[in-house]
């Protein structure tokens, strides 16, 4: 019981920083062995900066999940214009960035994104990958 001040706050960290994204190649395609078309890919790269936050993707106005370092999401595009926004829930996203990013689905095909923090100034950022860049950074 003495120890219990110690606990509760180590408990609350470990735990924040685990999302509910995807984390292995497998695990992707595993969850869409039906459709491999219109998905919007969202991954978490890992990094030292802001590494105990999670990310909230929202795709067109939706929540669609929680991301840790090194994790993913994947979405369903709709027809003509989409968008992701990123952010950061509670305090840990006081004062940061809360980057959009538009596109427009113009073909049957899988889009992939990433975003991270940008070096020490801790903005958040979304740039469009490809679908190889994506497999290496989920390929164990």
């Amino acid at each position: 019981m003495k120890n219990i001040k110690f606990y509760i706050p180590l408990v609350i960290i470990l735990s924040s920083c685990a999302g509910s994204g995807l984390k292995d190649y497998n695990d992707y395609i595993s969850s869409n062995n039906m459709s491999l078309d219109n998905k919007v890919v969202i991954y978490r790269q890992s990094g030292f900066v802001g590494a105990g936050t999670i990310f909230t993707i929202v795709l067109n106005g939706s929540v669609i999940g929680k991301i840790g370092n090194q994790e993913f999401v994947v979405g369903e595009m709709q027809e003509g214009r989409n968008y992701i926004n990123v952010k950061v829930d509670g305090l840990q996203g006081v004062g940061l960035n809360q980057p959009k990013e538009t596109f427009t689905k113009t073909t049957n095909k899988n889009l992939y994104f990433k975003v991270g923090y940008t070096g020490l100034d801790a903005q958040i950022f979304i740039q469009e990958i490809s679908a190889e860049e994506f497999k290496k950074f989920t390929s164990n």
